[in-house]
């Protein structure tokens, strides 16, 4: 298998053999609609607690919009669960 490369310099393209692919999505959240209600760090990463929460009552944030350390799928889902627990518990007023 080959992956079809180009330069975004010169133009220049170019096959390259390979067993796989990783996808790397980037490294800026779009969180851009929240600007104006929580707290986000200088690149727009929205701070959270452990419970997903972020500073505006009655709002969570989860997976790669968020503050942490590592971005991956895995971690992505297990926030996602957190905060809908967070939220159900916040709804029943736990």
């Amino acid at each position: 298998q080959n992956v079809k490369i180009k330069s975004t310099k010169d133009g220049s393209e170019k096959s390259l053999p390979v067993g796989g692919i990783f996808f790397y999505v980037g490294l800026y959240p779009n969180s851009s609609a929240f600007n104006n209600l929580v707290e986000a760090d200088k690149k727009g990463f929205i701070v959270t607690d452990e419970k997903m929460a972020t500073t505006r009552k009655g709002i969570w944030a989860a997976g790669d919009v968020r503050v942490k350390s590592l971005r991956q799928i895995s971690t992505a889902i297990g926030d996602g669960a957190i905060a809908a627990h967070s939220a159900q518990q916040y709804l029943e007023g736990h």
